[in-house]
């Protein structure tokens, strides 16, 4: 192990080098790209089928194993070039269970113009959002895909940002639990931006409310947490050479508590989390370094976190790890794309290694509708 954290800070000081996952190839059906723009009327078919197993040996999470299908056929309606409605129908289901595991409606409108995208009802989320693990765990892609509420994106020559709401469950006068929603916002400032050399800034922050005024007694505590990362990211692009393309990514990660009496084991907590990748065609290794203190993310990866999710009188103040994934993503054709992931990953705090294997086929299908 000394030897790979020697090979690893020597490659963190030694070469130029976005290094949290690149999940772009699991993105929701774009129907701006998959369905001309002269096209009043559209149908998409959203398709991913996926196997992921988690193999940990820790106090802080267990091992699970997910494999199934989602399937998310939409209808689209351009009134103009700017305004457009989107309604469909999300269907989950697991292998090894007859019954669907989810059924849920979704309905967007959108309005769009050069700059500026705004999302009203199911958002772009999800993995879409572009945070990193330990804010945003690729389990809830599987297990909480569906966000709804309200979103605005941006994309400027310099700055890309993304904000939403996500309101996650609605309370009435008769209801028995709380409110629930998660603010968040995603950007990035590029100081350069050159076909073979990138230099940016990202800033990431959500937040997880639970809390409201209506539900009947007895009112449980409100929880406010934040979650804060600020980085940089690096890429050279190496056209022609045997590894094509470098990334770094270097994170500073906090989490805050903000609720009125201490809603969880840690008021506070800090973090960093640097990754390099390093890519030849079709194939990526990368590696990652994470080291926290009293970290806890409401969204972020299970095993990341200082606090056990099975066991909540469990926890673990100081956490430190090292992991080297390797990668392979492919573009079958257009529209089809093959996702493949293994993750081996040494805890020092436990003394432990642990395991992720993933793989995702993604299927998208754009197809416009004459009247």
């Amino acid at each position: 192990m000394k030897n790979l954290l020697f090979l690893f800070t020597f490659l963190l000081i030694s070469l130029h080098s976005y290094s949290q996952l690149d999940n772009s190839y699991l993105f929701n059906a774009n129907s701006d790209s998959l369905i001309s723009p002269s096209s009043k009327f559209g149908f998409l078919i959203d398709n991913v089928n996926y196997i992921r197993d988690t193999e940990y040996h820790s106090d802080i999470e267990q091992g699970a194993t997910w494999a199934g299908t989602q399937i998310w056929p939409s209808a689209v309606y351009r009134y103009n070039q700017n305004i457009s409605f989107k309604g469909g129908i999300f269907l989950q289901k697991d292998f090894g269970n007859n019954k669907f595991r989810t059924v849920i409606p979704t309905y967007t409108i959108s309005y769009t113009n050069s700059n500026v995208k705004v999302n009203f009802g199911t958002l772009d989320g999800s993995l879409e959002h572009k945070l990193i693990e330990p804010m945003y765990a690729i389990e809830n892609f599987i297990d909480k895909r569906i966000e709804n509420g309200l979103q605005i994106k941006g994309k400027y020559k310099r700055l890309t940002y993304d904000q939403w709401i996500d309101w996650e469950k609605m309370i009435y006068r008769t209801s028995t639990t709380q409110e629930q929603f998660t603010v968040g916002f995603s950007g990035k400032f590029s100081a350069i931006d050159k076909k073979n050399f990138q230099w940016a800034f990202p800033v990431q922050i959500t937040g997880r409310h639970n809390g409201g005024e209506i539900y009947a007694q007895p009112h449980n505590n409100i929880k406010t947490q934040f979650n804060f990362a600020y980085g940089t990211t690096i890429t050279q692009n190496r056209l022609g050479k045997l590894i094509d393309k470098i990334d770094f990514q270097g994170y500073l990660t906090f989490y805050e508590d903000l609720s009125p009496t201490k809603a969880d084991s840690f008021r506070d907590g800090t973090g960093q989390f640097l990754a390099l990748t390093m890519r030849m065609k079709n194939f990526g290794i990368m590696m990652n370094y994470w080291d926290v203190h009293q970290y806890i993310a409401p969204l972020g990866d299970p095993y990341y976190v200082s606090k056990s999710r099975e066991y909540p009188g469990d926890y673990s103040q100081y956490r430190k790890m090292v992991m080297l994934r390797l990668m392979y993503e492919r573009k079958l054709w257009d529209n089809f794309t093959l996702v493949g992931r293994l993750n081996t990953i040494y805890d020092f705090s436990e003394k432990a290694k642990n395991m992720v294997m993933e793989v995702y086929l993604k299927f998208n299908i754009g197809m416009p509708i004459k009247p």
